[in-house]
C-alpha cells in the first residue's frame, strides 16, 4: 500500500510578538491559557513598543513578510483559527484575514461592532489609549458613529505595567500591575456609570480580569470570548 502522510491536528494558531516580559497565568500569549491544542509562532524583532506605536499599513510595513510567514506556518500546522498576542495588530485585521482561509481574529476590538449593536455604550481598557488611531478602529470594523459610543481608557504611560510590557522588561511586580489595572478600569466606570461591559484590548490584561470584575461589577471580556478561537484551542 502507498505510504500516507498524517494530516496535522487541528489547533489554534497563535502569532506572538518577540517578548521578554513575564506572562502571568491567564495571559493570552500563553498557549496554556487557551487550551491543549495551540501552535505558536514568534515574529522575531516584533517588539511590543514597535507594534503598539506604529501606524503603518500592512503593505508598507517591514514586518509584513514575517507576519505572512507566520500565517502560512500556522495554516500548515493545522490551524482552524488564528489569533495574536497583541490587540494593536487590529490595524492589520483585514490584510491578515485576506491571507487566511480560516477565521483570523487579531484583537478583542473586533468584537465591538456586535457588542455595540446591543449596548448603548461599551468600555475599552487598553495599554495605550493615545496610540489607538482611526486606522485601528477601522480595522476592527468600528464606524465613526459607533466610535462615539465607546468609553476608552488606558494605563498611564508612566505606570509599572506599561514600563514592563512596552519596555519588554524581564521582571514585573504582578501586585503593582494589578493595582494599576484595576484603578484604570475604575476610572472608565466613573466616566460612564451606566456601562455594563468592558473589553480588554491588551492580551496581557486577562490575568487581572477577576480583580477588575470584583472591583467594578462589570462584565469583562477578551479574545477568550471569541467562540471560534476557544473552540480551535480546545
Amino acid at each position: 500500500m502507498p505510504a500516507t502522510t498524517a494530516l496535522p491536528h487541528k489547533c489554534l494558531g497563535l502569532i506572538k510578538l518577540d517578548t521578554l516580559f513575564p506572562r502571568l497565568p491567564g495571559d493570552l500569549g500563553l498557549a496554556s491559557t487557551w487550551g491543549p491544542s495551540v501552535q505558536e509562532y514568534v515574529v522575531k524583532g516584533a517588539l511590543p513598543a514597535l507594534i503598539v506605536k506604529q501606524q503603518q499599513s500592512f503593505v508598507h510595513s517591514a514586518f509584513a513578510p514575517a507576519f505572512g510567514e507566520a500565517v502560512d506556518f500556522l495554516l500548515q500546522s493545522g490551524a482552524s483559527a488564528i489569533t495574536t498576542s497583541c490587540g494593536f495588530l487590529v490595524l492589520w485585521q483585514q490584510a491578515l484575514q485576506a491571507l487566511s482561509p480560516v477565521p483570523l481574529v487579531t484583537s478583542s476590538l473586533c468584537m465591538l461592532p456586535e457588542l455595540l449593536a446591543s449596548e448603548e455604550r461599551v468600555g475599552v481598557l487598553t495599554i495605550d489609549a493615545n496610540s489607538l488611531s482611526s486606522l485601528h478602529w477601522a480595522g476592527a470594523g468600528v464606524s465613526p458613529e459607533q466610535l462615539k459610543r465607546l468609553v476608552l481608557g488606558g494605563l498611564p504611560a508612566d505606570s509599572h505595567f506599561c514600563h514592563a510590557i512596552l519596555g519588554n522588561m524581564p521582571h514585573m511586580d504582578a501586585q503593582q500591575a494589578q493595582t494599576e489595572v484595576v484603578a484604570a478600569a475604575l476610572k472608565i466606570q466613573e466616566t460612564e456609570p451606566s456601562l455594563k461591559t468592558l473589553i480588554l484590548e491588551c492580551t496581557n490584561l486577562p490575568p487581572y480580569q477577576q480583580a477588575i470584575e470584583n472591583a467594578t461589577g462589570l462584565k469583562v471580556i477578551s479574545l477568550l470570548d471569541v467562540p471560534e478561537l476557544f473552540q480551535a484551542a480546545t
